[in-house]
């Protein structure tokens, strides 16, 4: 979501910080609700959950569905490593379908085998941990907003250089992407990456736009990764110091081989910042082809055919016909880069995963299974995607399926996960000067749209769910849901609705005793 200073949401947390007495502290429902009357209009659902004396310590509409956007996440992710395990590797293998001869020519096609590995990308550091950035490229359109740094294609160039090492100078067919594993091919209901069984650089094109110098004056792209898979066609000029951006990414047109041009136009306010925008692929198969092809090219190995439709592989194709291998970290990273960046993409390729079927079906039904033998009610929830898309849970069962995954063996890789108030993720930019700044481990959601007739945001989910100890040394989980927030326009919904969550986050870490 878009980033800008805010309004009350401030003065709501400062309320419960610095004006209060240190001394005469009144009671948590006290403070919670001073918090929630500030806004008639809006929905609060909350549950505090003691952890270690096993019960509720304050509820509030507790027992009502919510909206709960990416708190969502939490169940996905929390199902992602019961059910395949921290250590889990993906293994994304290039086979040849024909022999090799002397010369170095491969007599066939490459074919690359999509094993739902999201993180085909730049993110991973050379001691097998990956990085992020805490406003992610997939929710562009904002100053704040950075790809990871490095190369967006190593994966890639990697697999590109294990071809080349294996002596081929000449393919004398395509290379293809098999994208069977699972059936994606749409985009996700949150920033609009497509889903798919291959990721490579989470489906997108990083576009960052420059402004000139001074109104009428171009603006500059910088694109990446470059392939020729995608055009850029620079319309865009520079208008007046302080006015609206209205820069537009347009529906694309495609060629017969699957080639994109992309036409942008608009305007950008001379001295403003640039501005990251990802373009969304929308054939990420054929995009990986591209860009493997392009690597194998700069490593002068000769592709004789333009690729085609793949078709699955076949048990003749695979075996002892590994060209190429790329082993992916364990999953456990890939779970911190999706909860603390709240990656979208990734969240909804983890239910396809669950399953030996690869379907969403078979994939709700183990997570359905997995929570009843914890004890859970799953009439309490509704979730229809990885990521929150159209999700509703009530906050009392948020935080009974907390404390259960308190006591799992995996617990540590989701805590670690979860971004920490004022510190990182996306609740980098939330409560910085609160007390309990860097106590608080917990999930974002926000689900929020246009009022044209009114010309405000309405937040209509919001959520922050997980865990805290206490000034006193309570061990907590918590859920908060506020629904149905209007912010005025000009201002960040996103962040006016966080730094609520963030005073009743504050309130708890005070006040609960």
């Amino acid at each position: 979501m878009k980033r800008s200073l805010i309004f009350a949401a401030t003065v709501c947390f400062a309320a419960t910080t610095s004006t209060l007495p240190v001394l005469a502290k009144p009671a948590l429902p006290a403070q919670l609700q001073t918090i929630v009357q500030r806004y008639p209009h809006t929905q609060f659902g909350i549950a505090i959950y003691d952890l270690d004396a096993r019960k509720m310590v304050y509820q509030y509409n507790a027992q009502r569905f919510f909206l709960a956007a990416s708190t969502t996440k939490l169940l996905t992710e929390g199902t992602t490593l019961a059910l395949l395990g921290p250590d889990y590797r993906f293994t994304t293998n290039v086979y040849r379908s024909g022999p090799i001869d002397a010369s170095g020519t491969l007599q066939g096609d490459v074919i690359l085998q999509a094993s739902g590995d999201p993180n085909l990308s730049g993110r991973i550091q050379p001691d097998g941990t990956m990085t992020f950035e805490n406003e992610d490229h997939s929710y562009d359109g904002s100053p704040d907003t950075k790809a990871v740094p490095g190369n967006p294609l190593a994966v890639i160039d990697e697999l590109a250089a294990q071809i080349a090492a294996h002596g081929v100078k000449t393919i004398t067919g395509r290379v293809i992407v098999d994208d069977s594993l699972f059936a994606g091919g749409y985009p996700e209901a949150g920033t609009g990456a497509y889903v798919s069984p291959i990721v490579v650089n989470d489906n997108i094109v990083d576009v960052t736009a420059f402004p000139g110098a001074h109104p009428g004056d171009p603006v500059t792209l910088a694109v990446s990764p470059q392939t020729p898979y995608v055009t850029f066609i620079n319309k865009m000029t520079t208008s007046a110091a302080h006015s609206d951006r209205t820069i537009s990414i347009p529906v694309d047109q495609a060629d017969a081989a699957g080639m994109h041009t992309v036409t942008i136009t608009g305007s950008m306010p001379a001295g403003s910042p640039s501005i990251l925008y990802a373009y969304d692929v929308p054939s990420p198969a054929r995009f990986a082809e591209v860009a493997l092809t392009a690597a194998l090219q700069a490593r002068g190995v000769d592709v004789q055919h333009a690729s085609a439709a793949a078709t699955p592989l076949t048990a003749a194709e695979t075996g002892p016909n590994v060209i190429a291998a790329h082993v992916s970290p364990p999953l456990s990273q890939d779970v911190k880069v999706t909860l603390k960046v709240s990656d979208n993409l990734h969240a909804s390729i983890m239910p396809y995963l669950w399953s030996p079927q690869h379907t969403l079906r078979a994939g709700f039904d183990l997570e359905r299974a997995f929570m009843q033998r914890a004890g859970l009610d799953t009439s309490q929830i509704v979730q229809n995607d990885g990521l929150g898309g159209f999700a509703f849970i009530e906050p009392q069962y948020m935080v009974r399926y907390l404390a259960f995954l308190r006591t799992q063996p995996y617990f540590q890789a989701l805590y670690a996960a979860l971004p920490i108030l004022g510190v990182d993720g996306t609740l980098y930019n939330i409560a910085n000067d609160s007390p309990a700044r860097g106590k608080v481990h917990a999930k974002t959601g926000t689900w929020s749209g246009g009022d044209a007739l009114n010309q405000r945001q309405l937040v209509s989910g919001k959520g922050l769910a997980g865990y805290m100890t206490t000034a006193s040394g309570r061990h907590i989980a918590f859920c908060f849901y506020l629904n149905n927030l209007a912010v005025p326009h000009g201002q960040d919904a996103s962040r006016v609705a966080g730094q609520i969550n963030g005073a009743l986050a504050t309130a708890t870490y005070l006040y609960a005793r």
